[in-house]
């Protein structure tokens, strides 16, 4: 049995989340990273109000002027950027105008020293076939090949989010990027998987189980009863890529492998198993286009509309694994076909204001259009770290062109995040946090190829988004930190029945109002962010709300790897 702190359920609102301003004003709120600041950061907090604010705030010593009004945006009429960037001193600080003040964080070179353990916490609870939190196995008859129905070993690897699928889509990239976060024991274990999903130069598995384990009864990943066909708590479907579109009733839009076997390619690279690398870079090669997850109760995949960054990614790896010229020279003209990520710089419709302070974050008539810059998962992993790797083995004009994509896709997210007061420059998509981390992510690349800081802004602000100068003032990421507005009640199954916060997990985050009503399935019940929530963008810290409040695995990771590429 699992022994486990209940979870309590207290909801509450802290006194430093909803202060009167001066006598007179109606609301107002300051928004701040809650983690902190490293000393040399950019420091910019929002003070967000219901009227006209004038004159100083204050951080410890330091004294600033509040600023111009920037006017609406999202739930807010009125908008000021407090900067103290100047105020370098460790510590640990709020900032204050009037009787507001922010919550509590600290300055300090390691203001994120404790973050990145928090995060492999959350993988490690994630892990399928032995699990290290609860001490429990599971999945051990994993998998049946749907299509020849003969048992192939899929054994391990993490299970997605809050569900029990295994997809290899995402799993790849979390790899990759945990070897180049220095998480080498967790990457181990993820790699281990990715080379069986190979068992043949034919054959790669795009995903193990599918959305039947939505179903009851609940239960922990070792409580598993789907019945996959062969029995409750039997074996588990394994969906074979199969280059087309698949699906028993709602199909994906699959057009090929090239996707996932050229990322798995890259990714096994990294880990030394060059022989089947190799073998999967040749599968990719022959079968190009992308491969999506299978659909099977619901029409919702993980879809993807380019599969050249994942081809570059793979010759680029397997270039700097064996020295072989073939495969820079491929690398090279991915690179140029791969190009700038597509997403980037992608204006999110509808316009962004509409300020509201009703308790019903349902879309009115007038905002039920569909906002669609790109779709679930559509260019995934959202940054092309290939780009960043083939970076340190090309010649001098591919290393031009390759930087000339980075700027070129950050200078057009720039354009969006300066014209809202929270600097956001990606759209509220279902797992917005992803496009968020993978801007700060491309911005500290683009900075180390090149040594030029003038995205460092774009990527602290990006940043300090996730960990709560947000409209809402909570951190994205489950108990961090410590102490702080973080989620509560994350859609989870460990949370829900076994009353253990999945403490490390990067949620989904907001999305917008037509997204998130399209996904509602259930009451959310009391919201107790409601005053927050807008036409710009909904976020529910609420069980039922699996579209803005559920742990991701792949976003958690990428947050690992952009804190670890900051401090080094």
């Amino acid at each position: 049995m699992i022994s486990m702190k209940p979870f309590q359920n207290a909801v509450t609102i802290s006194a430093f989340s909803l202060l009167s301003a001066l006598p007179g004003f109606g609301e107002a709120w300051l928004r701040i990273n809650q983690v902190g600041y490293l000393p040399d950061d950019i420091k910019i907090a929002l003070l967000s109000s219901d009227e006209p604010l004038a004159g100083t705030f204050v951080v410890g010593p330091f004294r600033g002027e509040v600023g111009p009004d920037l006017g609406p945006w999202g739930p807010f009429a009125h908008n000021y950027r407090l900067d103290f960037t100047a105020f370098q001193t460790p510590g640990r600080y709020v900032v204050r105008h009037g009787s507001v003040e922010s919550r509590p964080f600290v300055i300090a070179a390691d203001a994120y020293a404790r973050v990145p353990e928090k995060l492999l916490s959350f993988v490690r609870l994630q892990r399928c076939g032995s699990n290290p939190v609860s001490k429990q196995k599971c999945h051990q008859e994993d998998a049946i090949d749907v299509l020849t129905e003969r048992q192939v070993d899929l054994v391990g690897g993490w299970h997605d989010a809050a569900d029990r699928i295994k997809h290899m889509i995402t799993t790849s990239y979390c790899v990759a990027a945990l070897y180049r976060a220095g998480a080498h024991e967790e990457a181990a274990w993820g790699a281990e998987l990715l080379v069986k999903i190979h068992p043949d130069p034919n054959t790669i598995y795009v995903q193990i189980g599918d959305d039947r384990d939505h179903g009851p009864p609940l239960g922990l990943w070792h409580e598993d009863q789907t019945d996959y066909g062969w029995g409750f708590g039997g074996p588990r479907a394994a969906w074979p890529a199969t280059g087309q579109p698949t699906g028993p009733k709602y199909k994906n839009q699959s057009t090929g492998v090239a996707s996932l076997a050229g990322r798995t390619a890259a990714v096994l690279a990294l880990a030394r198993r060059i022989r089947v690398a190799e073998s999967l870079y040749a599968l990719a090669q022959a079968r190009p286009g992308c491969a999506m997850s299978v659909p099977v109760k619901e029409a919702y995949y993980y879809q993807e509309s380019n599969y050249f960054d994942d081809l570059e990614w793979a010759a680029t790896e397997l270039h700097i694994a064996t020295g072989k010229a073939s495969y820079l020279r491929d690398a090279i003209d991915y690179a140029q076909r791969a190009g700038i990520s597509e997403w980037m710089g992608v204006a999110q419709d509808p316009p962004a204001s509409s300020p509201t302070t009703g308790s019903d974050s349902r879309p009115s008539d007038s905002l039920t259009r569909e906002p669609a810059p790109h779709g679930h998962y559509e260019w995934f992993p959202y940054v092309n770290l290939a780009h960043w790797r083939l970076h340190g083995c090309a010649d001098a004009a591919t290393k031009e062109a390759l930087v000339g994509y980075y700027q070129a896709a950050l200078e057009r997210v720039q354009v969006i995040a300066e014209s809202n007061p929270y600097r956001l420059g990606t759209p509220l998509v279902w797992c917005s946090t992803n496009d968020v981390i993978a801007v700060a992510t491309q911005g500290i690349l683009y900075e180390r190829m090149t040594g030029d800081r003038r995205f460092r802004a774009l990527a602290t602000e990006a940043r300090d988004w996730i960990f709560g100068r947000n409209p809402w003032g909570v951190s994205f990421v489950v108990g961090v930190p410590e102490n702080g507005e973080t989620p509560r009640r994350p859609h989870h199954l460990f949370h829900r029945l076994a009353g253990y916060l999945p403490i490390g997990g990067l949620v989904d985050g907001p999305v917008t109002p037509q997204i998130n009503a399209r996904l509602k399935f259930v009451d959310y019940g009391e919201d107790r962010f409601a005053r927050f929530q807008s036409g710009v963008g909904v976020y529910h810290d609420m069980f039922e709300d699996f579209s803005t409040n559920e742990p991701i695995l792949d976003g958690t990771v990428s947050l690992l790897l952009l804190l670890h590429l900051w401090e080094h």
